[in-house]
């Protein structure tokens, strides 16, 4: 089995090489004369949707622990080691592989006889889409020497797509002994080449036809530089800005208002015969449905800061409360926030500036 492993990557390699003479000689593509000549794997199985590869990959392999302890298994305690694969995939999604790898393991025993294993097996495979990103796989290996001879596996791999034949791959696989109970588990890495990746790799080259093509432009009947057939909201007046939709680009625009309360000093209860001043507030909003409201409570500068701080938030939510419970704003359109004498309009320290401090903001 591993003479014909390496027989038929002798026979790949020949192959591309071949392809790059005949591409350079007679600027044709080697992939249709290799159909021709059926050096491919499984003769009559592969199609113009196919994709024939080799690879090879370095696996690590994390061995039961029971076989530490075991001289049925020779105290193997992991290994790793370099191998080889050999697919096709006969649709976009279903394939199959030769795979031949060998491991070089560690022992956990001085009783141990040492040397390498070797598997040769092969695997079913699913990739999930046809730019072979992820795929799954499940087979099983014949494994010499070793106890059992043979493994059952499965595992997940990914590809990353170099450039059209060659890639980088991952996988990590699980061994699960056939006639023995263990479970191995395997990390891999590697690079492959693609000999068929579509339909034109087949297809003898033909001479390009030049056409030429006399573009008309689209009609923009509104002349907001949306085509008319792209165009969901015709009819836009030209002074408005507008999306790739050719709609309206909404404007945004922030108003502030600063309300005529008064408070009781050292309180936050709110009189009464403030709440027409926060009906305007109200009324704009309800004038706006798309609107929201930041309410600002300021002090002035006597006073700590801290108790300044709590005192204008106090008041702030005194007004917000008075928006949601007596005029019914939505209370999700409503903020509070104190900002204490951290906003100062007037920086003086006399009676006038502590008046013009002491205020609220509707934003």
């Amino acid at each position: 089995m591993l003479f014909f492993v390496l027989y038929m990557l002798f026979l790949f390699f020949k192959c591309a090489a071949a392809e790059a003479v005949l591409n350079l000689r007679f600027g044709m593509r080697a992939s249709k004369l290799l159909l021709m000549t059926g050096i491919v794997l499984a003769p009559g199985l592969v199609s113009a949707q196919e994709g024939v590869y080799i690879g090879g990959f370095y696996e690590a392999v994390a061995t039961d622990s029971k076989k530490k302890t075991d001289a049925d298994f020779d105290y193997l305690d992991g290994g790793q080691g370099p191998g080889l694969e050999l697919g096709v995939f006969f649709t976009p999604s279903w394939g199959a592989r030769l795979e031949w790898g060998q491991q070089d393991y560690d022992r956990a025993s001085p009783l141990a006889s040492g040397g390498d294993e070797r598997r040769l097996g092969l695997d079913l495979m699913y990739r999930f889409t046809e730019k072979n990103h992820a795929y799954v796989f499940a087979g099983f290996k014949s494994v010499t020497p070793g106890v059992g001879h043979s493994v059952a596996n499965a595992g997940l791999g990914g590809s990353l797509p170099l450039t059209s034949r060659w890639s980088l791959f991952a996988e990590g696989v699980a061994y699960q002994g056939m006639k023995t109970d263990f479970t191995d588990l395997g990390a891999k890495a590697g690079v492959r080449y693609q000999f068929y990746t579509s339909e034109h790799d087949f297809l003898a080259p033909h001479k390009p036809v030049r056409t030429v093509v006399t573009s008309v432009p689209e009609s923009d009947l509104d002349r907001d530089g949306v085509i008319d057939r792209l165009d969901l909201c015709p009819g836009t007046p030209v002074k408005y800005l507008v999306n790739e939709d050719g709609c309206t680009i909404a404007e945004q625009f922030v108003v502030s208002m600063q309300l005529k309360i008064l408070f009781p000093n050292d309180s936050s209860e709110l009189e009464p015969s403030y709440y027409p001043e926060i009906k305007k507030v109200a009324d704009f909003m309800a004038s706006r449905p798309d609107t929201a409201v930041e309410i600002g409570g300021h002090t002035s500068a006597p006073a700590s800061f801290d108790y300044n701080l709590a005192l204008s938030r106090a008041r702030a939510e005194a007004v917000s409360r008075v928006l949601v419970e007596e005029f019914k704003v939505d209370p999700q359109r409503v903020r509070s926030k104190g900002y204490g004498e951290s906003r100062l309009l007037d920086p003086a320290d006399n009676e006038a500036a502590h008046s013009r401090n002491r205020r609220i903001e509707a934003v």
